[in-house]
């Protein structure tokens, strides 16, 4: 059996944790921020993908290509297939929050609560992994 990178990729999961439960905070307390929120719900998603990559001592390129990384996670797992919706949805949200983007409408409410279901979904699913 392979061994495994426990430490650096506990790290990353620490600080996806804090991310996606700062997200989720904020959406419970506040009635605005949605591009925020949703930036944060992708950005917690982003690391528990490349957390459970380091964990597994696999590579991966720097950017922030959530069905990228989830495919590279698939090359360990194939079961993370079943979670291409869910990236193809919370990647926009790295652009929407930071830059002027024609491509992607705003986020709004509906947009909050959708990431919120899928980054809890793929959080869930990599947590039950690395157990």
């Amino acid at each position: 059996m392979k061994k495994v990178n426990s430490n650096l990729s506990k790290d990353w999961f620490k600080i996806a944790e804090n991310e996606f439960k700062f997200a989720k905070v904020n959406l419970e307390e506040f009635n605005t921020f949605y591009p925020q929120i949703c930036f944060y719900f992708q950005q917690a998603v982003e690391k528990y993908l490349k957390g459970f990559l380091v964990y597994h001592h696999k590579k991966f390129p720097k950017n922030h290509d959530l069905t990228q990384l989830l495919k590279i996670c698939a090359e360990i797992d194939k079961d993370f297939l079943n979670y291409v919706e869910e990236t193809d949805y919370l990647v926009q949200f790295y652009f929407v929050a930071r830059y002027p983007m024609v491509e992607y409408p705003p986020a709004g409410k509906q947009e909050a609560y959708q990431s919120l279901k899928y980054a809890e979904a793929l959080v869930e699913f990599i947590k039950k992994k690395i157990k």
